[in-house]
């Protein structure tokens, strides 16, 4: 296995970790050679390496430490064309997908030499109980009367399509070299099979 992906990721929860694992596997599975790490442990990106970058919207925004891995490799991503997933609703409603594009969109455009080869809004998870969330966030989370506290608990990954994204996306590694800004559709959102395509 001579290409090597890094996935980078960031997780408050858990679950977009459990997605940039499974896609580990499925680029394994492919011939791909796999380093997944959370973004805060990415030491350094080798030139040859490429990169996918996984993260999960938060009250419509990427958390800091997305802000914090893309400043301080600029200049590695910068020249390359990144793979990006998101992960967004948590409900498998069309206007909870096209909100959590739009998100993603004007996220993104704060980074205009971030150039993605795809960007792939996905199903989340919920679960108040396992949530870390930052100060003062986290105090927000032990008032009496939140209502997130009683939010039910919902998840719709769908690992059939992750695995699949991540098999097309060591397809294209393994073709290389890096791939060129438009040959994937630049943002197009991954609509739940449940809510049709």
């Amino acid at each position: 296995m001579e290409e090597e992906v890094l996935i980078a990721y960031v997780s408050r929860s858990g679950s977009t970790e459990d997605v940039a694992e499974a896609m580990g596997v499925a680029m394994e599975d492919a011939d791909v050679k796999v380093n997944v790490k959370p973004m805060e442990n990415v030491e350094s990106i080798a030139d040859d390496t490429a990169v996918v970058i996984g993260t999960a919207l938060y009250a419509g925004r990427f958390p800091k430490e997305f802000r914090r891995f893309v400043e301080r490799f600029r200049r590695e991503l910068g020249n390359m064309h990144p793979w990006i997933f998101v992960l967004g609703p948590t409900e498998n409603e069309r206007k909870q997908f096209a909100a959590a594009e739009e998100q993603a969109r004007r996220e993104l455009a704060k980074y205009p030499w971030l150039r993605a080869a795809d960007v792939r809004v996905m199903g989340g998870c919920f679960d108040p109980k396992h949530l870390r969330l930052p100060f003062p966030f986290s105090l927000a989370m032990k008032l009496p009367g939140n209502p997130m506290k009683k939010a039910p608990v919902s998840d719709i990954r769908d690992w059939g399509f992750i695995r699949r994204w991540a098999a097309a996306v060591a397809e294209q590694v393994k073709r290389g070299p890096t791939v060129q800004r438009g040959e994937f559709a630049e943002y197009s959102a991954y609509k739940n099979s449940l809510i049709g395509k």
